[in-house]
């Protein structure tokens, strides 16, 4: 299957058939972006994946044809080379929103400026809509200044979201007040928002699982209640993505991210297109979806055409509102789903359909021209008749395509064959232009070691690949072609080719430099005469008159880490006409809590209604965690303090990497010490979660989808909030050694106060890698490595016997038989639930299930006796095999041994009473 870029001879002619663009301004505009779905075979040409004889290709799930989303295509624009400027989520969602690419964030520059790292990292957590202020980033405004949202409600725009966010650093908190940030960044409405990924132990989710009815219920509502107002709708589908989209069908769709409404509500959304049809009842909808799906329990499968229903609700409620001619609907993927988060072309080239019946009219047409997701936001600004001359305009990396699409004057020929785009994961690079991609790796390149792992092209730091055949066209996926990116034709030959496209990419490093001012110009095959973006700089809004002082910058930044200082300057800038007082409340690492009055600032600054204030501190007496609000006051006496939500802003005072590994684990048995006691013993959970991550290496990352680590998302969450305070490249202090961290802690602090053979867990060394940066991609989930998604690993089976069991430990750790029955006596920690072990006893091994102590030797041999005779004590005297039924949860089967009486009964596994039997017959 072939499109030729020699096409374009036959381009003019058939855009005669069509409806050229209205000069009539489109009046209301919807993005809707669904989460790792498939590129289906119909949506012609798909990504080819980088081997040969592997076809990805997808056919429509069961029985649907995803009428809704073909729809879209049919009878609108498909752009046959669309591509994501970054293959994840969350860089691929700012990359749309801004019009940016990822590494332009505020929050990415900062940290890589801070490091003094350069690239900066195009990583989920530098993307989020965040200010950082002018104090030391220039344009680091892209929460208040630098979003779509924000210029469409400039210029009277209603704005609203729907659906997954995934751009705003999860601090704790209710969804309500995550919904107050994303508020303050443009989005006016904002309904049924998932704050990020559906993380089972983060504190936002608890009880919350994917609802697309109750999703499409709130942008049906967002646009019936605007029918009178322009506006605009971002609407992101939480679904193909996990946790599973078959188990979330069988719950409740009046359970809600944004409440349970099960009480006031005696059916369900009623949604037309979906729903409505079933009497308004979720579960007769939802099976209908299964039916649809041939009752494939395959979450991409449901979760398409789950999606495609919600997509038909938006349509309808558009067509009976009168709508539905004026409004553009964009439909894209936020990434490729093959190669998630790599840059070959699966990983970036994405399907999407353009629906705009007054401006394109409903005949099907195509673009066979290159754009991205940052040509999304200038689009439909130019599109809104909204330009650099309108209010709240800001710079932008990409352009738009509103005329090319027509080839008005010839310019859409530049788009197909001449344009170059840039490509961001992590520290690498791509840059495509015409038949020529060039990559650009870093040493821990998943690109390079998946080449090499597979005999493609050895491992190197540059790679060249021509995606054309000897016609000019563009090679994509079928079960006979063999891929041009499995084939590296770097060489002496083409070395002048790939330093022509190498100088193309370092032009695209210069301008995203986080040292330096950006620079918003598109590096072109003509490096020395770039044709910039015409886009002025961004001024800060003005200050409210008599209104409350609006909060800019501070510093230090919130999760820095910085060496101490006699007289450390902290600083916080503001907006107002007349503010006159500004004061900092600090709580210091050994918990005391200063007054306000402690640590009042003197203005250093005036820049008409933005003043900048200061106050020094001494931070050479305490090294660890420091905690600080600010309170701001004006002349009119309006006072506001931030962070709101009594949040507080977090950095770290370390002259040294071991003062640095102290403040986390004091920090972490504080943890341990708040943590729910409903919930378990978050001690005991360290222990387990840091052993499930050493099996295979301890790099940080577990396995998700295997059954043995369930429940293990509790302390992944519980840990997040300390990776992202303490992990520094700077001092070498990684995600997989606060992970061995607290594992530690657990087992020191719970020994006996005071007991005899207590002894201390160090951490002797630090530097360990995380899964992210090691050759393991092709292990993990989709070749994706994550935290949550990291290599599988075999664990040691409670079915082993003695022989087996010391073998394991022998071949994992190099444990000698003391070792072996040493580490077992982990177990005295915790309690064992069927939803997470299979196995069945709140009471754990022993009594004392927060306790790491000997007992647990005793209770193995029958619990402790009177009599010294070992022949006595190895009889284990007491123990019965019981059956655990977990037919309820997703845990298999399981045979156990018991000691007591229901529900106070003692548990051991099949490989301890192996241990007592092996030595009664020693």
């Amino acid at each position: 299957m072939k499109f030729s870029l020699a096409s374009l001879a036959l381009y003019g002619a058939a855009l005669m058939a069509v409806t050229p663009i209205s000069s009539v301004n489109a009046i209301n505009f919807v993005i809707i972006q669904p989460d790792d779905m498939n590129f289906y075979n119909d949506w012609n040409p798909p990504p080819y994946m980088p081997w040969s004889g592997n076809y990805p290709g997808k056919a429509f799930p069961g029985m649907s044809s995803l009428p809704w989303m073909t729809k879209l295509r049919d009878e609108g624009l498909d752009m046959t080379q669309a591509y994501a400027a970054a293959p994840k989520c969350g860089t691929s969602r700012y990359s749309t929103v801004t019009g940016r690419y990822p590494t332009r964030s505020s929050i990415g520059r900062k940290t890589a400026k801070n490091n003094g790292v350069n690239p900066a990292a195009a990583t989920i957590p530098n993307t989020k809509l965040q200010d950082v202020g002018p104090s030391n980033i220039d344009d680091g405004f892209d929460c208040s200044v630098g979003n779509i949202a924000q210029v469409f409600k400039a210029n009277n725009y209603t704005t609203g979201m729907v659906g997954k966010w995934h751009l705003t650093k999860i601090r704790g908190g209710s969804v309500a007040d995550i919904v107050t940030e994303v508020n303050a960044c443009g989005f006016m409405d904002v309904e049924a928002m998932y704050p990020d990924n559906l993380d089972l132990g983060a504190g936002w989710s608890t009880d919350v699982h994917h609802n697309m009815e109750y999703v499409a219920y709130k942008a049906v509502e967002f646009i019936e209640d605007n029918k009178l107002n322009d506006w605009f709708l971002y609407m992101n589908p939480t679904v193909p993505h996990g946790p599973s989209v078959s188990d979330a069908m069988d719950l409740d769709c009046r359970v809600t991210v944004d409440g349970d409404f099960t009480s006031s509500m005696a059916s369900g959304w009623s949604v037309i297109g979906m729903t409505a049809e079933f009497n308004d009842d979720c579960v007769a909808y939802r099976n209908d979806v299964r039916n649809r799906a041939n009752n494939s329990t395959n979450d991409e499968d449901l979760g398409a055409i789950w999606v495609d229903d919600a997509i038909g609700a938006i349509y309808k409620a558009l067509e009976r509102t009168s709508q539905l001619d004026d409004t553009i609907i964009l439909f894209q993927l936020d990434h490729g789903r093959h190669k998630k988060d790599k840059i070959w072309e699966g990983g970036i080239r994405i399907p999407q359909f353009v629906h705009y019946p007054a401006g394109l009219g409903t005949a099907p047409r195509t673009f066979d021209g290159m754009v991205s997701t940052i040509d999304i936001g200038p689009t439909l600004l130019d599109f809104a008749g909204i330009d650099s001359n309108s209010a709240g305009w800001y710079s932008m990396d990409g352009k738009s395509w509103k005329d090319a699409i027509d080839n008005l004057n010839g310019s859409g020929d530049a788009w197909v064959s001449g344009r170059c785009l840039f490509f961001e994961s992590s520290e690498d690079r791509a840059v495509r232009c015409g038949c020529e991609k060039y990559m650009l790796l870093s040493a821990s390149s998943p690109e390079a070691a998946e080449a090499d792992a597979s005999g493609w092209w050895d491992a190197d730091t540059e790679a060249l690949f021509d995606l054309c055949d000897s016609s000019g066209s563009y090679i994509v996926a079928d079960e006979f072609t063999h891929s041009p990116e499995a084939d590296n034709i770097l060489s002496n030959n083409t070395r002048a080719k790939a330093d022509s496209l190498r100088d193309l990419l370092q032009c695209h490093l210069d301008r995203t430099d986080a040292a330096i001012a950006p620079l918003y110009q598109e590096c072109t095959g003509d490096i020395a005469t770039p044709s910039p973006t015409v886009t002025p700089k961004p001024t800060l809004p003005s200050a409210p008159i008599g209104g409350v002082p609006q909060y800019v910058d501070s510093y230090p930044w919130e999760d820095d880490i910085l060496a101490s200082d006699p007289a450390m300057l902290m600083s916080a800038t503001a907006l107002d006409d007349n503010l006159n007082r500004v004061r900092f409340l600090f709580r210091l690492p050994n918990g005391t809590r200063t007054s306000y009055g402690d640590a009042v600032a003197s203005q250093v600054s005036n820049n008409g209604d933005q003043t900048t204030w200061e106050v020094a501190v001494d931070t050479t007496v305490l090294s660890g965690k420091y905690r600080y609000r600010i309170e701001m006051r004006d002349d009119n006496n309006n006072m506001v303090e931030y962070p709101s939500n009594s949040t507080w802003f977090d950095f770290v005072v370390a002259d040294t990497a071991a003062e640095l590994v102290a403040a986390a684990r004091e920090e972490i048995a504080g943890i341990i010490d708040d943590f729910d006691d409903d919930l378990g013993n978050l001690a005991a959970k360290f222990v387990r979660h840091g052993f499930h991550d050493c099996v295979g290496g301890c790099d940080g990352c577990v396995d998700m989808t295997n059954g043995d680590n369930a429940g293990l998302d509790i302390p992944i969450a519980s840990l997040e909030p300390v990776v992202n305070l303490y992990a520094h490249p700077g001092y070498g202090f990684t995600r997989a050694d606060i992970w061995v961290l607290a594992a530690l802690e657990g087992a020191s602090g719970s020994q006996p106060d005071g007991g005899a053979d207590n002894r201390e867990f160090a951490m002797d060394w630090i530097g360990r890698p995380t899964c992210e940066t090691l050759n393991t991609a092709e292990e993990c989930i989709d070749e994706l490595c994550t935290q949550d998604r990291g290599p599988h690993r075999d664990l040691p089976s409670p079915n082993l016997d003695t022989k087996e069991l010391l073998e394991y430990f022998e071949t994992e750790f190099g444990f000698d038989e003391r070792d072996t029955v040493a580490i077992m006596g982990a177990h005295t920690l915790g309690k064992l639930y069927p939803e997470n072990s299979g196995y069945d006893g709140l009471n754990g091994w022993l009594g004392n299930t927060r306790q790491l102590e000997n007992g647990y030797y005793e209770d193995l041999v029958g619990g402790a006796a009177a009599t010294d005779a070992v022949e006595e004590l190895m009889k284990g005297s007491g123990w019965e095999m019981a059956f655990v039924n977990n037919e309820n949860f997703t845990t298999p089967n399981r045979w156990q041994w018991e000691r007591g009486t229901n529900p106070n009964h003692f548990v051991m596994v099949n490989s301890e009473t192996y241990v007592v039997n092996c030595m009664q017959s020693a």
